[in-house]
């Protein structure tokens, strides 16, 4: 599964893809400024309501979500020198 969030400077778009490719679950909200919230709302509403808890790998993009996706790395990279 593959999970894929477009975040631009007002809106956030998520897309969900099964193993062939295809799509399973797509949103595209209005976030408000609340960019980090919005995100984990989603991800969090794919883990247990589309993906039902299996891995997925995530992609980010857009304007916004690139400061998002240099601060998941930031975390993972802490995380696992700890």
């Amino acid at each position: 599964m593959k999970i894929g969030l477009d975040i631009g400077s007002t809106t956030i778009k998520c897309v969900v893809l099964d193993d062939a490719l295809n799509i399973t679950y797509k949103t595209y909200e209005r976030h408000f400024s609340h960019i980090v919230e919005k995100a984990a709302e989603l991800v969090q509403r794919m883990h247990t309501e589309v993906l039902h808890g299996a891995p997925a790998q995530l992609s980010i993009s857009g304007s916004a979500g690139m400061g998002l996706a240099d601060a998941c790395v930031a975390y993972s990279r802490a995380t696992r020198a700890a």
